[in-house]
């Protein structure tokens, strides 16, 4: 029994590793893939944090990017982290304000409802305990 310990912990070993690697050799893949589909236009985070608009893209080794209005700097694609999703580009520009709602609106009861709080009502169930 304990002559199997040792090789059974060292396939163990070995295995953790290759799952390992191969899951790091993934992702370094899919980053290398989103590095080189960056085109013109797209707003991107580069690895300082800044945020930015790729306005030339045609340089395999290097991409423009204006990171304020006039202001374009020169990066090494492999400083690119994410592509910033069209949805989310607006946060990323300085000045944004998010649109706030008027929350009030929603805590009020319904005019013609019955009142479903529990503020309101019989406590007496309450105060027995």
């Amino acid at each position: 029994m304990e002559s199997l310990f040792f090789p059974v912990l060292l396939v163990l070993l070995v295995a953790f590793m290759f799952f390992s690697v191969r899951k790091q050799k993934k992702r370094a893949t899919e980053m290398q893939d989103m590095q080189n589909s960056v085109q013109t236009g797209t707003r991107v985070q580069l690895t300082s944090g800044l945020f930015g608009t790729v306005i030339d893209s045609s340089s395999s080794d290097y991409v423009d990017v204006e990171i304020a209005t006039g202001v374009v700097t020169r990066w090494n694609r492999l400083a690119i982290m994410r592509v910033v999703l069209t949805e989310d580009a607006a946060a990323t520009y300085p000045g944004f304000t998010p649109i706030e709602t008027d929350d009030d609106d929603l805590d009020t009861p319904p005019l013609d409802g019955p009142n479903l709080n529990k503020s309101g009502g019989d406590s007496s169930a309450d105060s027995d305990k």
